[in-house]
């Protein structure tokens, strides 16, 4: 639950959007550019991408401040 109002809360939106531009980018260019693998991805399986991977590492606490309390 706390990833999720991180995303929502702080531009965590515009964040979500610009990373999977990147995520998109840096696939694009590394993996079909320059290894010719895969196909190149859209901009919405970026997104999709970037979702899973934080969803998948959530649960790590990953980029989770352990100092931080919440004021109620």
């Amino acid at each position: 639950m706390r990833s999720i109002v991180g995303l929502i809360t702080g531009g965590g939106v515009a964040a979500f959007f610009f990373f999977s531009w990147v995520i998109q980018a840096l696939f694009n260019s590394i993996v079909v550019d320059h290894f010719g693998l895969l196909q190149k991805v859209t901009y919405w399986q970026a997104a999709g991408m970037w979702f899973l991977i934080i969803v998948i590492l959530s649960p790590l606490g990953l980029g989770v401040r352990r100092g931080w309390k919440r004021r109620d």
